[in-house]
């Protein structure tokens, strides 16, 4: 019996899928440079084709790793601690819990943030990034009640993020890596 036009878009939102979830790890262990077609689609175990018949290009497809890597790093966790009545010491320290605790049971997540941000620590940003904003928005915050380091917003919200990108590339090379703590992360804010 042939299959219904669902079956067959189902088919294919599932194969899509598949090649976007495989993608993940292998664009994280190899960068958009180091990624060959070939070798992704052997490691997902299909055609080279089959990756072509869903994405025009290397680029779509790692742009699509990307948007898929922004959406799973927990923005909307961040906006919701920046959005509550809390201190921003007590901000950060849950913002840096949050991550923390994510980079070190969660190598997925690893992969999520360093594609996430592989473009912006490779030179280009994106001003409107929400979580570059909630982060600099908390240490605005900080800096206004005098507890985080005075200074360039944008530069100390680009450490903070540079440090976790770092060791989430660590962790992607090295899992059993120890991660750092929440402290040892906000000692690029505070005072």
């Amino acid at each position: 019996m042939p299959k219904s036009r669902e079956q067959c878009e189902k088919i294919r939102e599932e194969s899509k899928k598949k090649i976007l979830d495989h993608s993940i790890m292998y664009f994280a262990k190899n960068g958009l440079e180091g990624t060959k077609i070939g070798d992704l689609a052997k490691t997902i175990g299909i055609a080279q084709g089959s990756i072509y018949s869903y994405f025009d290009s290397k680029e779509e497809l790692f742009s699509e790793v990307q948007k898929a890597a922004m959406n799973n790093i927990g923005t909307e966790e961040l906006e919701k601690i920046n959005s509550g009545d809390l201190p921003p010491i007590r901000k950060l320290r849950y913002v840096s819990d949050f991550i923390v605790k994510n980079l070190s049971e969660n190598d997925l997540y690893c992969a999520y943030f360093y594609l996430a941000f592989y473009k912006r620590m490779h030179g280009e940003k994106d001003e409107q990034d929400p979580f570059i904003l909630t982060i600099r928005q908390i240490i605005s915050q900080g800096q206004k009640k005098g507890v985080f380091v005075k200074g360039d917003t944008e530069r100390i919200a680009d450490y903070y993020v540079g440090v976790i990108y770092l060791y989430a590339m660590r962790k992607i090379y090295d899992p059993k890596i120890s991660v750092l703590t929440s402290s040892e992360l906000e000692r690029v804010v505070r005072e």
